[in-house]
């Protein structure tokens, strides 16, 4: 990446592309004073680990073009301004079918984050086979703000994984809670994966009773925290490994060691674009290139039917 100063719009070099930022001085985040530009070069420091975990995916922009303390919008649709060299996949809906952007292209996130995109949400499968996903994601979400049961319920999860003989990563989501990811072959439907979850997610209630509810309703849910299993669906996404959250602060969603959780002391929201350079490497970079192994099902859900 470079940048050209001093221009009434500044230049991010990603690539073989040059990105010309409007309003570079706008701000972003007001609590802090973020500035647009601070949040494209925070994307533009970030864009190559953002296309390695999203290759293929359909994204999902959430636009603040005034910045978080304004309305902001969902896009899914990819518009006619967008440049040919953004690849795209029109995939079907209820309604028809829909063009969506795809991820695996840094300075695609760059262009995007100019657009007002501040938060980035990429769905389940790849668009090659968008019925089929590559992982099974549990949500924890707590029904205020962070409590340290979250933590807890996600390292259940891991112990439960562990037992079946699956691999799993945590991730922050930036906000409230941690997304546990259990990467699976492409062999599923997304009827399959979500009972998959529902089952595991039943284990975990069952060992950390009175803390736990799979109920979407938050005043049915009665002060407990939701492990969100009904994500795991088509079309549904979770927010990106490495996107800003439209936050005070700035915080990211930031992929994370197990080890992270051993400790009370970890958060969501910990993890900013202030800070965020300043980690070392083994924070910065916490999962492999690629989320492996692609794991079959079939002998964890016979012993949790068990």
């Amino acid at each position: 990446m470079r940048v050209e100063p001093d221009t009434p719009c500044k230049t991010l070099h990603i690539g073989n592309h040059d990105i010309k930022v409007g309003h570079p001085e706008r701000i972003y985040f007001p609590d802090h004073g973020y500035s647009k530009f601070q949040t494209l070069g925070y994307y533009a420091s970030v864009s190559a680990l953002m296309a390695q975990y999203s290759k293929a995916r359909a994204l999902v922009l959430k636009r603040y073009p005034e910045g978080i303390n304004t309305r902001g919008f969902f896009q899914k649709r990819v518009g006619k301004y967008f440049p040919d060299w953004i690849a795209q996949a029109t995939l079907p809906t209820k309604d028809g079918t829909l063009t969506y952007a795809l991820g695996g292209n840094p300075a695609a996130f760059v262009w995007l984050a100019n657009l007002g995109t501040i938060e980035f949400h990429t769905m389940l499968s790849r668009a090659d086979k968008p019925n089929a996903p590559d992982q099974v994601i549990f949500d924890l979400d707590p029904p205020k703000d962070y409590v340290d049961d979250v933590r807890l319920a996600a390292l259940g999860l891991k112990a439960i994984c562990d037992d079946l003989g699956l691999a799993s990563f945590v991730k922050s989501t930036g906000s409230r809670g941690f997304h546990v990811i259990v990467p699976i072959a492409r062999y599923y439907d997304f009827d399959q994966t979500r009972s998959f979850a529902k089952l595991l997610a039943a284990r975990l209630m069952a060992e950390q009773p009175g803390k736990l509810s799979l109920n979407l309703k938050k005043a049915s849910r009665d002060g407990h925290i939701l492990i969100d299993v009904w994500r795991n669906g088509y079309a549904q996404t979770a927010v990106a490994p490495y996107s800003v959250r439209a936050r005070p602060g700035a915080p990211i969603a930031l992929p994370l060691h197990w080890n992270d959780l051993q400790s009370p002391k970890v958060h969501p929201r910990q993890i900013t674009i202030a800070n965020f350079a300043r980690q070392k490497e083994q924070v910065r970079i916490a999962w492999p290139k690629k989320i492996d192994p692609p794991q079959r099902l079939e002998k964890a859900w016979k012993i949790l039917k068990s």
